[in-house]
């Protein structure tokens, strides 16, 4: 792998968390009867932003967006275990500053589960694929390289 295709790696990741997360929140909306019919988008933006810098600022402190993929040995595990500890500290820091902001005292527990559940599904879901298509472009560059 390039240098230059492992500096934009925090990049990829981010835009890859948002998209999922946006996704998450839309189809969420979408199930909840709250799309915004003018502008779906904007409804996204409006509902999920909390997430999204909530996302950036755990992935950032906890190393998610790191460039080391993988440790020596090739094993992907210690990337994996970061975005899971990311999500699970995000979604609930998240769910709290979103109940703040909407003035509301309680989070409902089905909104809890659903948000650690579907919402790390797709974040985790993505970076899992993420992983899956880095490990095979590691290995075709690797393979290039011994011929």
């Amino acid at each position: 792998m390039t240098t230059m295709w492992t500096r934009r790696i925090p990049w990829v990741l981010l835009l890859g968390d948002l998209i999922a997360l946006a996704l998450f929140v839309f189809i969420g909306q979408q199930d909840h009867g709250l799309v915004d019919e003018v502008n779906p988008l904007w409804g996204v933006l409006q509902s999920g932003w909390v997430f999204f810098v909530v996302w950036a600022a755990a992935g950032l402190w906890l190393g998610a967006f790191s460039e080391q993929i993988a440790d020596p040995a090739g094993r992907v595990g210690g990337f994996l275990s970061r975005s899971l500890n990311t999500w699970l500290v995000a979604a609930l820091l998240g769910l709290l500053l979103r109940s703040a902001v909407l003035g509301r005292a309680v989070v409902p527990t089905v909104f809890i589960v659903a948000t650690l559940g579907f919402g790390g599904l797709f974040v985790l879901g993505w970076r899992l694929l993420f992983v899956l298509g880095w490990t095979l472009a590691r290995r075709r560059s690797a393979a290039r390289q011994e011929l």
